[in-house]
Parts: structure tokens; C-alpha cells; sequence
């Protein structure tokens, strides 16, 4: 779910790793003192040295506050949607993505919210009802009381008034009148047309746009320099330099220019090597920072294992679907074909989901499908009850003959029967991300076509492999 498979050899940043996990796992008790410095390197087993640079990352990072004087520590604190939309932004102008996704992402998010309102009926705000700031969809979200549908729905209008997309109203009569008379369609209809964006040739994101995400936390200047190196490394400059001169040239503080570099470290944008010029400037290789961060906020947050899986499931299912649609409108070369594997591990399967993910074509969408997983597996307590490797690759075979053949409702229909199986079958509260939510197919007859050896051909991606 986080996409580090393999430990990175620095001890510093696996202490971070460390951490991080064991305050999942005790659902991020915010405010609570883990002691002073020799206490936390104690637990962690490391020498001071690593322990100090853990302890910088974690605090640029928003995920521990250190206090001095009398009742001083290190205490726990949650990282805030600013940071985690800083941290998106940055990752997003790394990987050279383009605007568009930030609309798409929130049309499919607007999408889930009207679907859940109109299956469990919220009864019409009055006219004089305070409304969120947000937006329709977070007010409607803070209603259902899906708290991860409401982070969702914030992060995405976060995104969107930063790539200046038009604001998300505050009511609308239409979406109103469709939820009064339960017409999913029509809703989808009009959430369709609020969601378009403004630009026909969507631009790629630049670190000034992260720079400016950055700078709406707490935090302004390590995580907003962190943004700023970024750029000067990737266009040449900055990674010849030691530290205390990029704190002269620019004015910042030497412990401010380490925390920055830290978290590029963290990130896997620069690798730091031993000497005065020991620096290598990388694209990170996976979105595990920003996933690190979403996560915390929604255990932190206090999102139920329900609320995650609601989400995560409209959001999954909606992957192939828009895989399909890219299909059909700019035809098969404009996606990856992938070709299923049968699982034999837990982590083969999520290899294998986090691939059906990056079919959308949609960062955001895999960033936020993968942190609520990663979420309720701390949530859950337990791992979930998997299906048998015949079935997984059925239905994902199912969905790439869907994908290719472009046909985004019937992507929707058997990965959402797919889900139904993976989360439970008769699990209340479904809802597909295609079709109207009364018309959903049970798929009560399906059943596997089985896998014949040698069937499934190796391929270069990782992961992937010949049946034995």
C-alpha cells in the first residue's frame, strides 16, 4: 500500500518508517509524550546521530512537536491537510502530471458523495442552513457523517483552488431536486458539468504551485524550502552545495535548510551522500511520502473501518473506468495494458490492485485509494479476508477485456462485483461507480473460468510472472 517493498539501508530513515507504524497502530494518539530524545532513541535501537536526523524529519513532517522546559519532549501531533496538499502538489510536479487530474479526481469524488447521499436520504437543508466553505460535496459528506469521504472531498477542493479550478458551490437547486427524487443520473449529470475545468490543454504541475500548497501549513519553512530545493535541483542548481551554504545564499537558518533536506530524502527526491558535494537529485519513485501523510490524518481523524472501506471501494471501482474511457475516447495506446498474474501472497494481491489503480491514468486517485487502505488496515485491526487466486485473476481479466474494449459500464459492473467478493458479499451500503445504485448487478451466477497453466505470459513490469 505504501510502495516502499524494500528497506532503503539508511537507519534514519527506517527509524521514521518505524514510528510511523507503531502510531498507526495505536490509531495516532495526538498530544502523547513518547519522552525526551535518549528515551526514543532507547526504543528504537539506533545511535544518536540517526536518532537526531529521524527526529528532524519527523518534526518537519508535522508528525512529532518537540517542547522544552519543564514537561518538554517529544509529543505527537497529526499532519494537517495543508501539509498533505503541499506534499501531493510536490510529488505531482516531480512525476510531471498535468492539471486535468485534479478535476477528474474531483468528479469522481462529487460522484461518490451524491451516490451515498441518495442511498441513505438526507432530508433538504433549509435556506438559512450554514454551510461548509468547501463546497456541496464536503457539506454533504460532514452530513452523511462519512468522515473519509469528507477528507476526500476537502483534499480535492484544496486542489482545486490552488490550480485556480472554479470554486465548488456551496448548494445547487439541481443536485438538490435530484436527491429529493433519488435520480442518481441526474445528479451524476450535473456533478459532471460542475466538475469540468477551465483549461482545454491542461498544463503540468510546477514546484511553484507546491511551493504555494506548502506554505498554507503551520510549518512555512522547511516543508516550503523543501519545495524550493526541489526546483533548483531538478534544474541543475543547489546540488553541488553543503548545507550551510544553501542556508547563506538563501537566508534560512542551517537547521532549517537540514530539515528541508531531510524531507527530500524522505521523499526519495535527493540522495545525500558523504562530502561536501554529496548530493543526486532523483524523481521519486513511488507517492509513499504523500501516502505516509494522508494516512495519519484519517487514523488521526478517527474515520470508522466503514467509512474507509465505503470510500475506498467507490474509488477503486472507478479506476478501471476511467481506464475505459480513455480507451474509448484516445484508443489503447493511451494506457498501459497489463496482463494478470495469479496471486499467492497478500502483498502479490495489493501489487496487483495498486496495478488496476495506475490504469486510471489518475495520481490522486492511487494516493487516496491506497491511504485509506493503508488506514484501515491499523483501523481493521486485521487483514482482510482475501478470495482465491482463481477469482482475482477472473475478475481482473474480466476488467481488462472491459478496458480494452473501451466500455466504461461494464469495467464498472465487474469491478464492482470484484469488490463486493474482496469486502464481503451482502455487505450493506454498496454503491457502483457506473451504474445507478438500484440497478447494480449481483452477479450471483458469476463464476470463476479458472487458470490453466502457463497461461499468463511474463511481463517487464515488476511483479509480474509466468504461472508455475
Amino acid at each position: 500500500m505504501i510502495g516502499a517493498e524494500t528497506p532503503t539501508g539508511n537507519r534514519a530513515h527506517e527509524a521514521v518508517f518505524s514510528v510511523e507504524m507503531n502510531l498507526l497502530e495505536r490509531s495516532w494518539p495526538v498530544g502523547e509524550s513518547l519522552g525526551s530524545l535518549p528515551d526514543v532513541q532507547k526504543a528504537l535501537g539506533i545511535g544518536r546521530p540517526a536518532c537526531r536526523e529521524a527526529i528532524t524529519i519527523l518534526e518537519a513532517r508535522g508528525v512529532l512537536e518537540s517542547r522544552r522546559g519543564p514537561g518538554g519532549g517529544l509529543f505527537v501531533r497529526a499532519p494537517t491537510l495543508e501539509d498533505v496538499v503541499g506534499a501531493t502538489l510536490m510529488y505531482l510536479a516531480l512525476t510531471g502530471a498535468t492539471q486535468d487530474c485534479v478535476p477528474e479526481f474531483r468528479r469522481v469524488v462529487w460522484r461518490m458523495v451524491v451516490a451515498a447521499a441518495i442511498q441513505r436520504p438526507l432530508p433538504i437543508q433549509p435556506a438559512n442552513a450554514q454551510l461548509s466553505e468547501w463546497g456541496f460535496a464536503v457539506d454533504l459528506a460532514e452530513r452523511l457523517g462519512n468522515g473519509a469521504m469528507k477528507v476526500a472531498a476537502q483534499l480535492a477542493e484544496m486542489l482545486a483552488r490552488i490550480c485556480q479550478e472554479p470554486a465548488a458551490p456551496a448548494r445547487d437547486a439541481q443536485i438538490d431536486a435530484a436527491l429529493l427524487s433519488h435520480d442518481v443520473q441526474a445528479a451524476w449529470s450535473r456533478v459532471d458539468v460542475l466538475a469540468q475545468s477551465n483549461g482545454l490543454n491542461p498544463p503540468m504541475f510546477g514546484l511553484e504551485l507546491a511551493e504555494q500548497g506548502l506554505s498554507l501549513s503551520g510549518r512555512k519553512s522547511a516543508m516550503a524550502l523543501a519545495a524550493r530545493m526541489a526546483r533548483e535541483f531538478r534544474d541543475g542548481r543547489g546540488a553541488v552545495e553543503a548545507e550551510w551554504e544553501t542556508a547563506e545564499r538563501l537566508g534560512y537558518t542551517d537547521a532549517v535548510v537540514r530539515q528541508a533536506r531531510r524531507i527530500l530524502q524522505d521523499f526519495d527526491i535527493v540522495r545525500c551522500r558523504q562530502g561536501r558535494k554529496g548530493a543526486e537529485w532523483g524523481v521519486p519513485t513511488n507517492a509513499a511520502g504523500v501516502i505516509r501523510l494522508l494516512a495519519p490524518c484519517l487514523v488521526a481523524g478517527g474515520q470508522s473501518a466503514r467509512d474507509n472501506r465505503e470510500a475506498a471501494a467507490f474509488l477503486a471501482c472507478s479506476a478501471p473506468v476511467l481506464a475505459a474511457r480513455r480507451v474509448a475516447r484516445h484508443g489503447r495506446d493511451s494506457i498501459k495494458l497489463l496482463t494478470p498474474f495469479a496471486p499467492t501472497h497478500i502483498v502479490d494481491v495489493m501489487r496487483g490492485e495498486n496495478m488496476l489503480l495506475d490504469l486510471s491514468g489518475n495520481p490522486l486517485l492511487v494516493i487516496m485509494v491506497r491511504s485509506l487502505g493503508l488506514a484501515n488496515v491499523f483501523v481493521d485491526g486485521a487483514p482482510p479476508a482475501w478470495p482465491t487466486a482463481a477469482d482475482i485473476v477472473d475478475f481482473n481479466r474480466r476488467i481488462m477485456q472491459a478496458v480494452k474494449a473501451g466500455d466504461p459500464g461494464a469495467a464498472a459492473d465487474v469491478a464492482w462485483a470484484k469488490s463486493r467478493i474482496m469486502q464481503g458479499a451482502g455487505r450493506p451500503g454498496a454503491m457502483s461507480p457506473e451504474a445507478p445504485v438500484d440497478a447494480v448487478h449481483e452477479f450471483r451466477d458469476a463464476r470463476p473460468l479458472g487458470v490453466h497453466k502457463g497461461e499468463l505470459i511474463q511481463q517487464s513490469e515488476p511483479g509480474y510472472r509466468k504461472l508455475a
